[in-house]
C-alpha cells in the first residue's frame, strides 16, 4: 500500500522539487518553412565560403542553401500533468521557449540546368552527387531530411544554412547552373537557382 500511495505522489513531488527552481512556464511557438536563398560554396579552403566568383575548383565545389523560417503568431502554455522526467530530480529548468513546426522538410532535389556529363543531361537529378557538410563529417541528403531534429530550443536555429557539397565532380571543364528543390510536408516546394558557376 505505501507503495502504491508513493508512486501517486511521485508526480507532485516532481513538481514541488522543479517548483523550487523557480522555472518559468515553458512557452512553444510554430513556425514555419519561408523561403530560401541559394549561393556557389568554395571548399578549397579550412571551411566552406560563399564564392564571390564565377570560377570554382570542381573538386571543392559546393551549394549553400539559407533557410528563412517565420514564427507563427500563435503561442501556447506546455501543457502537461506531469514534468518530464529529465528534469524530475534535478534543478535544470526546461527550454523556456520551444519552437515546434508547421511544416517540415520531407526531400531535397538538386537538379543541374546544364548538361553534366554524359549521362547527365540538362534537368536531370544529381541529388546522389551531393552531401550535405557539417563541421567534421558528412551525411546523405536522405539522412540530413530524417535525422535532423525540426523541434527547436534557439531562434537562432530558425534561419539554418544547409551546405551541400558535391562528391563527384563533372569530367569537363565548363559552366554549370542548378536548381535546389526543398520539397515540404504540406506540399509546398521552396526552390532556388545557384548562380552559372564554371567548374575547373
Amino acid at each position: 500500500m505505501k507503495k502504491v500511495i508513493f508512486l501517486l505522489l511521485l508526480p507532485l513531488l516532481a513538481e514541488a522539487v522543479v517548483s523550487c527552481c523557480n522555472c518559468l512556464e515553458p512557452v512553444i511557438q510554430h513556425y514555419t518553412n519561408k523561403t530560401i536563398s541559394v549561393s556557389n560554396l568554395d571548399n578549397s579552403a579550412q571551411a566552406p565560403i560563399i564564392s564571390l566568383s564565377n570560377t570554382v575548383i570542381k573538386k571543392a565545389y559546393g551549394i549553400r542553401v539559407q533557410l528563412v523560417r517565420e514564427k507563427l503568431a500563435c503561442l501556447e502554455k506546455r501543457q502537461s500533468l506531469f514534468i518530464s522526467s529529465a528534469y524530475a530530480f534535478d534543478c535544470r529548468c526546461p527550454p523556456a521557449q520551444e519552437y515546434r513546426p508547421k511544416d517540415s522538410i520531407v526531400s531535397v532535389k538538386i537538379y543541374t540546368q546544364q548538361a553534366f556529363d554524359n549521362t547527365h543531361t540538362a534537368g536531370s537529378d544529381l541529388s546522389v552527387y551531393f552531401k550535405v557538410y557539417k563541421p567534421h563529417y558528412f551525411t546523405t541528403i536522405d539522412d540530413y531530411v530524417t535525422k535532423t531534429p525540426v523541434v527547436l530550443f534557439d531562434s537562432k536555429e530558425l534561419q539554418p544554412n544547409i551546405d551541400f557539397l558535391l562528391m563527384t565532380p563533372p569530367a569537363m571543364n565548363v559552366e554549370h547552373k542548378f536548381k535546389i528543390q526543398l520539397i515540404l510536408s504540406d506540399g509546398r516546394i521552396l526552390e532556388g537557382e545557384t548562380p552559372t558557376v564554371k567548374l575547373i
